[in-house]
């Protein structure tokens, strides 16, 4: 009797250890979460729970487009690029989305493509000023001084006569200093 019950212990333990493991536990997929995330700039938690909710619902544009944001945010720019282009294809277009597919495009070193979209983040949005300096810096490095300088000293430009003080005096001033130094 009792070797019969080693026997089927035995052949209990081999026949659970030839059973697969079961699938490992599905992504967060809480867009709750993921907003909650987001808004306390926790960008690689926001895309755990943002990537999971899309699993489940992978239709929902505008879901996918902050997905991206984020994924950009948190310096996943190879995994943000596809999450753009997808975007854009189904017509999205805001100057974040832009501005931020930018940010991706030049961390991968694509700046030709980088400065294209952040043209296009400017046509949308003038007054981005972040946007602004970052295309100065970007033409800068091209060796595209005078462009740069342009780019600057007609919002400068606008901005004073509009009553308002210039923004980017520091940066035309460096920029005129590189350009110097360049020869």
């Amino acid at each position: 009797m009792k070797s019969y019950a080693l026997a089927a212990a035995a052949l209990a333990l081999t026949v659970a250890a030839c059973k697969p493991a079961p699938p490992p536990a599905p992504p967060p997929a809480s867009k709750e979460d993921a907003e909650a995330c987001y808004r306390s700039r926790n960008y690689g938690c926001a895309a755990v729970n943002y990537y999971g909710y899309l699993q489940k619902f992978p239709t929902e544009t505008d879901t996918r487009a902050i997905y991206a944001i984020t994924l950009t945010r948190s310096g996943q720019h190879a995994l943000a690029l596809p999450q753009y282009e997808r975007v854009m294809k189904e017509g999205v277009g805001t100057y974040d989305l832009f501005a931020s597919y930018a940010t991706s495009l030049d961390a991968l070193g694509k700046a030709d493509e980088a400065i294209k979209w952040n043209r296009r983040t400017l046509e949308l949005v003038p007054s981005l000023v972040d946007v602004r300096g970052t295309l100065a810096q970007q033409l800068v490095k091209q060796g595209k001084h005078d462009e740069a300088l342009k780019l600057l000293e007609d919002f400068d430009a606008y901005l004073k006569r509009n009553g308002q003080a210039p923004y980017f005096a520091g940066q035309i001033m460096t920029i005129r200093e590189a350009r110097a130094a360049a020869g």
